[in-house]
């Protein structure tokens, strides 16, 4: 069974600012992937080979906008644009045994160094920053501002993707997710889009 992300479409011709304290609300979005067997017990020897299998056609180098479609064993799945109203985004409705794909373009007016990517996930999740692994957790819990934080890594001038997975082993489902310095405080000097900007990606 595949189950739809509902959160509210937004317009794709804009940039998003983050909240006061960082935190992404607007992303793009695929619809629930049903995994087809039962993952709750949210270990990596359960989960791993899920978080490494590819569902679709250029899977870690994607850069979708709206509407775009992947196929998942020959279903058709689209791209939405969605805004969260809280800092923790919880999915709508949640599906049990499943995997979430999310993406952000993170647009930074100059290099910055010394960040690090602060996340929260229900359940286990494995996020990328320009296409190279950021940080990847094995847990099953609810999802909360800042359970985990990447090593320090450069934001690049321009567009960065930040793409995440997300497996749920059963209840609810979410993400959460900001850039903070190496003294832990807040990046908002950078904004999101949810369509690839103008600008050339980040290498």
């Amino acid at each position: 069974m595949l189950a739809l992300v509902g959160i509210s479409a937004q317009a794709q011709d804009k940039t998003f600012s983050v909240d006061d304290e960082g935190y992404i609300h607007n992303w793009l979005a695929l619809p629930a992937i049903d995994l087809k067997t039962d993952v709750g017990a949210n270990s990596e020897e359960v989960q791993k080979p899920f978080m490494e299998k590819e569902f679709f056609a250029n899977q870690k180098t994607a850069t979708p906008a709206e509407n775009d479609k992947v196929k998942v064993d020959g279903t058709e799945l689209a791209w939405k644009a969605c805004q969260a109203d809280d800092a923790c985004w919880k999915f709508d409705p949640p599906t049990d045994n499943s995997i979430y794909f999310v993406v952000a373009y993170v647009i930074a007016d100059q290099d910055i160094a010394d960040v690090s990517l602060s996340i929260g996930s229900d359940d286990s999740s494995l996020w990328t920053v320009n296409g190279a692994e950021a940080i990847k957790v094995y847990s099953g819990r609810a999802v909360e501002k800042d359970n985990d934080k990447s090593p320090a890594l450069t934001l690049k001038k321009g567009v960065n993707v930040i793409r995440a997975m997300v497996i749920n082993g059963n209840g609810e489902a979410g993400v959460s997710a900001r850039f903070v310095d190496k003294d832990g405080a807040a990046v908002k000097n950078i904004k999101v889009a949810t369509t690839t900007p103008a600008a050339a990606p980040a290498k």
